[in-house]
């Protein structure tokens, strides 16, 4: 489980980003962060990974030190390693013997399609390629808590619905704990069982929250089809828009005064 308790962060001292931020992820729950661009979102990540200190506040996570696997925009393939051997160097870091290792590895890549490509390094691969072996390395090392910050955003559309089609089937069948940061609305409740929205920054903190009632196991395409994505999609949509048109107004303000 993951817990967030009133936390603020800030860059400049006296200037937080983000203040009084709570909520939790339950185990084996699937939970989306989304707001605009300068929110927290990504800080949010950071301090729940431990790379970042709030300065007020306290995050939890179970496992931390070990079972918490990291999912970011751009992939941590290490060039000069086969697929093979960059799937399987967290295990062999958590002291698996090498031979052990390689046949975890190669479990995973057969899993998720990939066994043939066992021998390449990540520049003869593709985009969608890339981003299936970095979903098998995390998942090799059997994580209960997966952080995700927009992994899929750079995939065209069809290579990401599949890529997140595998994804969510593991997650289910794992019973494992996710937080995704996306811009892509389809995207959080496709996949979510709760959405959140931060307010715009500064001084962001987490306006509404909403849950995703759409039955799992889940079939990412036909989750549009069920009758309560759009009116949700529509609501999350009217939040974020209504937020950047207040912001907007606000500024304009703003600039006459100091015209006048």
């Amino acid at each position: 489980m993951i817990r967030v308790e009133n936390i603020a962060l800030e860059y400049d001292k006296g200037n937080p980003i983000l203040e009084n931020v709570s909520f939790k992820v339950e185990a084996g729950q699937f939970v989306s962060l989304i707001g605009q661009s300068g929110s927290g979102k990504t800080s949010i990540l950071r301090a729940i990974a431990g790379l970042q200190q709030p300065s007020k506040g306290k995050v939890t996570v179970e496992d931390l030190s070990s079972r918490v696997g990291f999912l970011f925009q751009d992939d941590a393939l290490l060039p000069w390693r086969t697929v093979r051997q960059n799937v399987s160097l967290g295990l062999r870091i958590q002291g698996e013997k090498t031979e052990v290792a390689n046949k975890k590895a190669d479990d995973w890549l057969e899993k998720l399609s990939l066994f043939e490509l066992g021998d390449r390094y990540p520049s003869q691969l593709s985009g969608g390629q890339r981003k299936r072996v970095a979903i098998a390395q995390v998942l090799a090392l059997h994580p209960k808590v997966i952080l995700m910050d927009e992994p899929f955003a750079s995939l065209d559309a069809i290579v990401r619905t599949r890529i997140t089609q595998e994804l969510i089937e593991w997650v289910e069948q794992e019973h494992i704990t996710v937080l995704l940061i996306t811009h892509d609305l389809e995207e959080a409740i496709s996949l979510s069982d709760v959405v959140h929205v931060l307010s715009p920054g500064p001084k962001a903190y987490i306006k509404s929250s909403h849950p995703v009632t759409i039955p799992r196991p889940r079939d990412i395409l036909e989750t549009r089809n069920d009758t309560s994505f759009a009116p949700l999609l529509k609501t999350l949509w009217n939040e974020l828009v209504g937020e950047r048109k207040k912001v907007n107004v606000v500024n304009f303000d703003k600039e006459k005064k100091l015209k006048a």
